[in-house]
């Protein structure tokens, strides 16, 4: 019993340590960001690290630190089910477009890999939040059935797009629809991946990617992405695995999301 308060003090006072970190950062990024050098690169890292830490704790807090084990499934059959998950992360890239010469790379080695660590760093906030926290919070009364599973992948993911509304404020309406669509599907996506590996940190992995191969040509490229044969390659793709994740949803037993919760699993 000791232990526990302890753990507990441990926890709130590292959770508001990492509040304040949080608003310091956020107070210099607003006021002196220039006269710090703090770029808008270095503050979505380490906001993002912060705010992943701090959905941690919140984890911690609710017991759902099972799914934080690195190596919580090392079932092979499991996590060769959510494949064609990575397939869609990574054929976010324009494969097509780039074989065909429409368009072209041009980035720094040392800044690609900058890239893909804050691209990773993203991935860990909104997965701890969604995926750790929101999903974990909803499923937990919601294991019984198939239907109810679903209603608690769809409430998760539909909060995830949802909160892209925020980008209203930088892009067209049209774009913003657009992004609060996919970014639902990958939540659905980054949910079936949890639930199949108990793993959040292969929901880390598949979004930072998810995230990476869709900014390279944006961030590092120049050339037309979005060619009609890349259009109909990547509709084909996200076809072919939906139809495939909604096969592998309705194939799974409901004890998966049990699992979940189980503290000793492995």
């Amino acid at each position: 019993m000791k232990n526990k308060k302890i753990a507990t003090v441990l926890r709130k006072s590292a959770l508001m340590l990492l509040l304040i970190a949080l608003i310091i950062i956020e107070l210099c990024y607003r006021l002196n960001a220039e006269k710090i050098g703090l770029t808008a690169d270095t503050y979505m890292t380490l906001t993002r690290l912060i705010g992943g830490a701090a959905c941690m704790l919140f984890m911690l807090e609710f017991s759902f630190e099972t799914v934080m084990n690195p190596l919580g499934n090392k079932s092979i059959l499991s996590i060769c089910a959510i494949l064609p998950a990575f397939v869609i992360a990574i054929n976010n890239f324009p494969f097509v477009s780039y074989i065909a010469k429409d368009c072209s790379i041009n980035g720094a080695a040392g800044q690609i890999a900058l890239y893909a660590f804050s691209c990773l760093c993203v991935g860990f906030f909104e997965e701890m939040a969604f995926r750790g926290c929101a999903l974990m919070f909803f499923l937990k009364k919601r294991t019984e059935s198939k239907g109810k599973i679903f209603i608690a992948i769809l409430l998760s993911s539909l909060i995830f797009g949802v909160v892209h509304l925020v980008n209203i404020f930088t892009s067209s309406p049209a774009a913003v629809l657009l992004q609060i669509g996919y970014s639902a599907l990958i939540g659905a996506l980054c949910s079936m991946v949890l639930l199949y590996t108990k793993n959040i940190w292969l929901c880390v992995l598949c979004h930072g990617l998810y995230n990476f191969c869709g900014g390279l040509k944006d961030n590092f490229g120049e050339g037309t992405m979005w060619t009609s044969p890349q259009m109909i390659f990547t509709a084909i793709v996200a076809v072919i695995v939906t139809v495939y994740m909604v096969w592998l949803f309705f194939k799974m037993p409901n004890e998966k999301a049990k699992e979940l919760y189980l503290k000793n699993n492995s």
